[in-house]
């Protein structure tokens, strides 16, 4: 199975968000990882999807999320050109709850944090900390087009990536 995996290490940046480690696992094996953060310094708190607020500008909530495609503000492989705000950059990712159960949290994305020198973080996006980064993650994507995010920060709700796969094929194919 390919999918991304998000964890949080025990760190934080220098502007108080904690670094998270986006992982790509390519058939069940590590293959690349970066850092990122999510959410504001001031709102470090780390929720299940039921339990997470919208405008809460917490990081997303630990769940399955769905990994839409790729836009891009000025034509692909356009780091310089036009962007789709200052948070946002050239580039995103859209990402969609899948469960457990429901959330509150909606327009999720994963993009670069574009503004980080004036309001570092998100608001609860996943912000790569740079182009290169971005760039890593988007060969990731062109890959195996991976379309499962795990956030799992230890909180006892993310599903694990073969019991997700197995329970989605069973939900399929009763319908």
């Amino acid at each position: 199975m390919n999918y991304l995996k998000l964890t949080k290490t025990g760190s934080k940046d220098k502007y108080g968000c904690y670094v998270l480690e986006l992982k790509y696992f390519k058939n069940d094996n590590l293959v690349g990882k970066i850092e990122c953060c999510s959410g504001i310094a001031s709102a470090q708190r780390f929720r299940k999807g039921v339990d997470s607020r919208a405008g809460s500008m917490e990081p997303l909530p630990e769940g399955c999320w769905y990994i839409n495609d790729i836009i891009w503000a000025g034509g692909r492989d356009n780091y310089e050109g036009a962007i789709f705000q200052s948070g946002i950059g050239p580039v995103t990712i859209p990402l969609n709850y899948l469960g457990p159960y429901l959330t509150e949290r909606s327009a999720i994305e994963i993009h670069v944090d574009w503004n980080w020198q004036i309001a570092p973080g998100t608001s609860g996006c996943v912000g790569i900390y740079n182009a290169r980064d971005m760039a890593a993650l988007i060969r990731w994507l062109r890959d195996t087009n991976p379309r499962q995010l795990f956030v799992d920060w230890e909180l006892g709700s993310c599903p694990s990536p073969d019991s997700f796969s197995r329970s989605y094929l069973i939900e399929e194919t009763e319908n």
